[in-house]
């Protein structure tokens, strides 16, 4: 399942924290079963991932030694973000979470804001 929470930067390119772990379903019974899942799923989404890293659309990896990995997607919108995902074969056997990152000035601007509208509120 994908989950996206959309934060509008008011800029042209957004980025999101995703999250992957592999579910139940991603584990074969069988070596037949996981070179299955290796050959139609994860190889081909991974090397899709890769070919976008060398466009500057993702960065991150996968956690070694684990079967969950954390990327940071730069995109236009939360719609484009879950394309891209769904659109990855290992979309089918991992659990994805997306968050919108906020950039520090970001944060700062909105943190400034509330304590305008604090002081206002006496």
């Amino acid at each position: 399942m994908t989950l996206t929470y959309q934060y509008n930067t008011g800029e042209d390119n957004m980025e999101f924290l995703v999250m992957m772990k592999l579910s139940d379903e991603g584990i074969g019974e069988t070596a037949e079963e996981n070179r299955n899942i290796l050959e139609r799923l994860v190889i081909p989404s991974m090397e899709r991932l890769k070919e976008m890293e060398s466009e500057g659309i993702v960065r991150g990896g996968f956690f070694g030694g684990q079967r969950s990995a954390a990327f940071i997607f730069t995109v236009s919108s939360g719609e484009e973000l879950d394309e891209i995902l769904t659109g990855l074969p290992l979309s089918a056997i991992f659990g994805i979470e997306s968050i919108p990152v906020e950039s520090i000035s970001e944060a700062i601007e909105r943190d400034r804001k509330v304590l305008e509208d604090l002081s206002n509120i006496q």
